[in-house]
């Protein structure tokens, strides 16, 4: 019995095996029923190739979004550096020509003997005629040491604390020095006194009837009020008025300060004028000057 058994299933495989070389003689023979299958089959592989390529698509896509996202990141670090050094870089380049002009000013009248100091605070109300520095009588300031910069005339000491002072602009209605017309063949003289109200001028009254000014001279300090050595800069004729009664002239004057953006000073600490001399004498030098308030 288990005899036959065997030779059965030995029979079977014999006859399998014939059929399945039946076969794949026929697929390799008759072409047409090898494409059917083929064609039957594509879709599948379309599909399961699809869905696998799908997914690696997938993949790379959030892969690279995310290598992206952290290149933008770095982009933008590196953005924002660059920005902040440029801006420091400008900055920089700003104080340094400022520093160089407050050197050359030294270099051009190295007869006084100046202390350099930073604006800390300006007037921030209507008229805007004060200013604070950075130095004070700790520092060896008085009162009425003039205040420069590269451009001309800035003030004077109002007020003396130990570690800063204020300072009195010139454009200030509290404000008078003599003025010169620097043109040699003029040579005109007047006072300048600041305007009150926000414009930040200047105005050099009580001109003769005659006087030679013309809009485009230069005013200099003329050192006849004794707080400003005579010779710097104060500003530029805008126009000339003759006053309403014929016998004086006014002339606008546009400072050389550029007062809006001040940040260094300095100040002449040895300027022996005779206004204090005469202070202490008990005149005022300024007493008799229309419009004058001491300085």
């Amino acid at each position: 019995m288990m005899q036959e058994r065997k030779i059965r299933l030995a029979i079977f495989v014999v006859i399998g095996l014939l059929v399945g070389g039946i076969i794949l003689d026929a697929l390799s023979r008759f072409t047409v029923v090898n494409s059917a299958i083929a064609t039957l089959v594509r879709p599948i592989n379309f599909i399961v190739g699809g869905a696998a390529s799908g997914a690696r698509s997938v993949s790379d896509f959030f892969t690279s979004k995310g290598t992206l996202q952290k290149e933008n990141a770095a982009l933008k670090t590196e953005n924002d550096d660059l920005r902040q050094n440029n801006v420091e870089l400008i900055a920089m380049k700003a104080e340094n020509e400022r520093l160089s002009k407050l050197l050359k000013f030294k270099e051009l009248h190295p007869k006084y003997e100046l202390m350099p100091a930073k604006v800390i605070s300006r007037d921030m109300g209507d008229f805007k005629d004060v200013i604070l520095i950075d130095k004070g009588s700790d520092e060896g300031l008085r009162l009425n040491m003039p205040v420069v910069n590269a451009s001309g005339i800035i003030g004077i000491i109002d007020a003396v604390y130990p570690h800063m002072s204020k300072v009195l602009l010139i454009t200030s209605s509290r404000s008078s020095l003599g003025g010169l017309n620097l043109r040699g063949d003029s040579r005109a003289a007047g006072i300048v006194n600041g305007v009150a109200g926000p414009d930040l001028s200047l105005e050099m009254r009580n001109l003769a009837r005659n006087a030679d000014v013309l809009p485009g001279d230069t005013i200099v300090s003329s050192g006849y009020t004794g707080y400003h050595p005579e010779g710097l800069v104060i500003g530029t004729v805008e126009d000339v008025q003759m006053d309403p009664g014929g016998l004086t002239k006014t002339a606008s004057i546009i400072p050389s300060v550029d007062y809006t953006h001040l940040e260094e000073a300095l100040v002449i600490t040895n300027y022996a004028g005779f206004a204090d001399f005469l202070r202490e004498e008990g005149k005022d030098p300024n007493k008799n000057i229309k419009g004058g308030a001491g300085r």
